[in-house]
């Protein structure tokens, strides 16, 4: 889909797609991979923390696995098999070892409400939202944010009964509980600042990428730019082949700067191949090498 957009695109006199400098397109690449360890190291922190003493080349292998599972599964449920393999590697109750992958998505959804917020202001330069007060937009921004939050964590508690049902592991929610308290703790501020600064990888891939076609705006714009259109990703998470809402949205932004909308597709399709499409590879060799394998009991009467 990417490669016919990309030679649909090349067509036009206008479009920068075959006058890029693949320097940044390589740097692009880069940090996507640096944002995978940074995100990996944030749940290696969250487990020791736990006091679980798991290699952080364990934890980058299983959480890239986990990854994959959550690239090919709606709204990325995979990803909470991660606690499938500590589970399995170091003998811990599947619900405890839960507790940290649950933590680390949370994380990683206050940071990027936090830089949601923070983008805020752009929406009042929008024409058909000129009028409106940025305070406005963001209280609609915490209470949708808000309610998202809380729906997530009603949805845990289906998860688990549903779990239940398909799979030879039992999330014991006292387990599961035990595991977020231990890692409320002021120490949380570290893996929260590591949250952050693998957020933040983003801001410098659109950069890079907008420097390759020869875009030149202004790094702040850009990284409010990332963050509005992320914010927005989470509470409409639609997409196909990876391409979705986050990018309609940082397309039609970026058109209101001034780009036009055959470079912002542009720069939306190499920023999917620079990172959704390194990340699927990545994840999906990593779950070559290292599979949850899920055996099924069968029951002695059947």
């Amino acid at each position: 889909m990417i490669l016919v957009l990309l030679l649909y695109l090349s067509r036009s006199q206008d479009a920068r797609v075959f006058r890029v400098d693949l320097r940044w397109i390589g740097l692009c690449v880069g940090l996507t991979i640096c944002q995978l360890l940074a995100e990996a190291l944030v749940w290696y922190r969250l487990l020791a923390m736990q006091g679980i003493r798991y290699p952080y080349p364990k934890t980058l292998l299983a959480y890239l696995a986990s990854q994959y599972l959550g690239l090919v599964t709606p709204n990325h449920v995979g990803e909470l098999l991660a606690a499938g393999h500590i589970s399995v590697d170091t003998g811990i109750t599947f619900g405890y070892g839960l507790s940290s992958v649950v933590m680390k998505k949370a994380l990683a959804a206050v940071t990027a409400a936090a830089f949601g917020i923070w983008s805020v202001p752009l929406l009042a330069e929008l024409r058909f939202l000129q009028g409106m007060q940025v305070v406005v937009w963001s209280v609609v921004v915490l209470i949708v944010f808000s309610a998202a939050l809380a729906s997530w964590v009603v949805s845990l508690q289906r998860l688990a009964r549903k779990w239940e049902k398909v799979s030879p592991w039992k999330i014991e929610m006292a387990e599961f509980w035990a595991g977020v308290s231990q890692l409320v703790s002021p120490r949380l501020l570290a893996p929260l600042g590591l949250s952050v600064l693998a957020f933040s990888l983003l801001f410098f891939q659109l950069d890079a990428v907008l420097h390759a076609m020869g875009v030149g705006l202004s790094f702040a714009l850009i990284s409010k730019l990332m963050a509005l259109s992320r914010i927005t990703a989470r509470f409409f998470p639609l997409s196909v082949f990876g391409f979705g809402s986050k990018d309609v949205l940082l397309i039609l932004l970026l058109r209101h700067h001034g780009i036009a909308f055959s470079d912002g597709l542009t720069a939306a399709l190499l920023l999917l191949m620079c990172s959704h499409l390194v990340t699927l590879l990545l994840s999906g060799l990593s779950w070559w090498i290292k599979p949850l394998v899920i055996r099924r009991v069968v029951p002695a009467n059947s």
